[in-house]
């Protein structure tokens, strides 16, 4: 199955955090479009659009990453869990870019969710010079 990676965020943090990604690995091993709503945008709109594309690409699996959970750009992207083919994942980071395009084929199923998860959240942590990174 082919996969296509969505990464909807509010103002420039999704481009950025593909600009990121391609600096440290590269060219990345899938397709990557970029969502940024603007000030006076409607995340719906994109949204409609979106499901749209998915539908008519029902062999690909679509990995879309948004900023944050609940806000307008995660709700307009999760009219299109309806699709059997899309994945949500809120709360986006490099760490979950990384795993989806690097560590994970397609399709990902509950047990690579599961894995997924727990590795992009183990890069959120609390340092201090007293503190050693133990993972």
């Amino acid at each position: 199955m082919k996969r296509k990676i969505v990464l909807a965020s509010h103002g420039g943090l999704a481009s950025g955090l593909y600009d990121t990604a391609k600096m440290i690995v590269g060219k990345l091993p899938f397709d990557v479009e970029i969502y940024s709503l603007q000030p006076g945008g409607l995340a719906e709109d994109y949204g409609r659009k979106l499901k749209k594309e998915i539908a008519a690409h029902m062999n690909t699996e679509y990995v879309i990453l948004t900023d944050l959970y609940g806000a307008s750009v995660f709700t307009a992207m999760y009219l299109c869990t309806k699709l059997d083919n899309v994945r949500l994942f809120p709360g986006m980071n490099l760490n979950m870019l990384f795993l989806v395009c690097l560590d994970h084929p397609a399709p990902l199923n509950l047990s690579h969710i599961e894995t997924l998860l727990h590795h992009a959240k183990c890069g959120i942590l609390f340092t201090h010079h007293s503190t050693v990174c133990d993972r």
